[in-house]
């Protein structure tokens, strides 16, 4: 009897190319060379073009051009250097964007090693009406007249990220009158405030040249934003609290490091309770903690996340105060916290039934048992990181371990006294586990590595380190598709 071998409809093709779409969209490149079906499904599918391969810009940027002609229906494009050179025009792969006649809406150009000319920006105005989203972030010498000229061609963009590398090096240093030429200032911001009204999501980040001017301009003329991120900016209590109250569509704040003035009209205390839209806050408040939070817990503001580095002017009374004032938190992070140990770790669990991420990195006196107390207390917990935890599990440590079906991934880097039978553990709590990162934990074997992942069948992105003995090993996994991330190893 003769077989009849059935062709897969378009339907069945799109979920096998859906399903490596999902991963990574540079995926789809190679199938949409075998067929004109799978190019027509690769077409629709493909969305994102991550242009950070050599091979996109030899031969005078022909392969980005095939990429640009190939996929019709791109919606974001990143361009990233070394790969240009440092005598390379990154104008042109640019304007041959412009006139590709994509509907872009999102364009990443990130460490140039110059900005593009303002006429290339002003051409990348004049065809792509619906970009809503531009990253210029790590571009040398990028200066004020380059973000005017974004202003000008896209006056209808709602992100914008111009986010400095180096900046904390600068920021230490300074600046005078004369490198103010180079950089972005106060003065480049208030203008294209007044041009970029709809503008909601602005990063400033390492921008060494504004202060509270910017953080004023913005707020003043950009009615719509609601994320800011300045740090590593010179910025004081009176330029957040001036954010604070008015801008109303806050929703995301970072801000890094302020000063406070002596005598200001505008402090947290009485500026918090205008900032009710705000969830996500990260401010790095020195010796100033306690004040800050207890400013957010007495205007009730139901925050969702929050980030607080070192326990300076932070007290456990304060944090625990402020938990308890805000059961709507989902993510956490604490940043070198030393009062915190493991009983206080059980302690706080009381106050976040919500929590859905915690990350409690170089806090030097918890051990890893703090991994099964969250996993037991928290019970909507997924995502846990665990970092730099020297201390080993006390002797008297007796818990009874319970699973938790949530919890998809797990961080635990550089914990010394990690070893196989602890893992064995993790696997048996967190049966769903689908990301593990157990890098820099010198006393785990392979063979525990082995154990964890035949007991939590579900785990689909590793992160290691680097050893060629490891490497070998983990070949028997491959059918699983596991997604295999090597680190090397620090050197002590």
């Amino acid at each position: 009897m003769k077989l009849v071998c059935k062709e897969l409809s378009e339907d069945c093709w799109e979920l096998i190319l859906n399903r490596l779409a999902i991963d990574d969209f540079n995926s789809l490149q190679s199938p949409s060379l075998v067929c004109k079906q799978f190019l027509s499904i690769t077409d629709r599918l493909r969305q994102k073009l991550d242009a950070s391969n050599r091979s996109f810009y030899s031969n005078n940027c022909e392969g980005l051009f095939r990429a640009l002609q190939r996929f019709k229906n791109l919606r974001e494009i990143e361009l990233c250097d070394p790969i240009f050179g440092d005598k390379a025009d990154v104008n042109y792969p640019i304007r041959r964007i412009a006139s590709s006649g994509l509907d872009l809406q999102s364009l990443s150009l990130r460490r140039l090693q110059k900005p593009p000319f303002p006429k290339t920006f002003k051409k990348l105005g004049s065809t792509m009406n619906n970009l809503k989203i531009l990253r210029c972030c790590y571009l040398k010498v990028f200066r004020n007249h380059h973000l005017v000229a974004i202003a000008d061609a896209l006056p209808w963009l709602e992100e914008l990220d111009i986010q400095l590398s180096g900046f904390r090096s600068y920021y230490q240093r300074g600046f005078d009158s004369k490198s103010a030429k180079y950089i972005v200032t106060d003065v480049g911001i208030e203008v294209i405030s007044h041009k970029l009204r709809r503008l909601r999501k602005i990063d400033i980040t390492g921008q060494f040249g504004c202060s509270d001017r910017s953080l004023i301009a913005l707020s003043s003329n950009c009615e719509l934003l609601n994320e800011i991120r300045c740090s590593y900016c010179h910025v004081s209590e009176h330029g957040i609290c001036f954010v604070l109250r008015h801008s109303q569509n806050l929703i995301s704040l970072e801000a890094g490091r302020y000063y406070s003035l002596p005598d200001d009209s505008f402090t947290f205390e009485n500026s918090m309770n205008f900032a009710q839209s705000l969830r996500d806050l990260r401010i790095d408040a020195f010796k100033d903690h306690d004040r800050l939070l207890g400013s957010i817990s007495t205007a009730g503001i139901p925050l969702e996340k929050i980030l607080i580095y070192d326990d300076s002017g932070l007290s456990f009374h304060g944090l625990s105060n402020f938990l308890c004032a805000c059961p709507s938190l989902k993510h956490l992070q604490l940043v070198s916290i030393k009062f915190l140990n493991d009983n206080s770790v059980r302690e706080l669990c009381r106050y976040l039934p919500n929590l859905v991420s915690i990350k409690l990195d170089f806090c030097s006196n918890i051990t890893a048992a703090t991994f099964f107390i969250l996993a037991k207390k928290c019970p909507l917990l997924s995502e846990i990181e665990l970092q730099e935890i020297k201390l080993p599990v006390g002797d008297d440590f007796d818990m009874e371990l319970e699973r938790n079906y949530r919890i998809i991934s797990l961080e635990l880097s550089h914990i010394g006294h990690l070893n196989d039978e602890f893992l064995r553990k993790i696997g048996f709590v967190c049966p769903n586990l689908q990301s593990l990162n157990v890098t820099g934990l010198n006393r785990l074997t392979k063979e525990g590595i082995g154990d964890i992942l035949k007991c939590c069948s579900q785990i689909k992105h590793l992160i290691v380190d680097k050893t060629r003995e490891l490497g070998i090993f983990l070949e028997q996994f491959k059918t699983r598709h596991i997604e295999i991330e090597h680190h090397f190893i620090r050197s002590v």
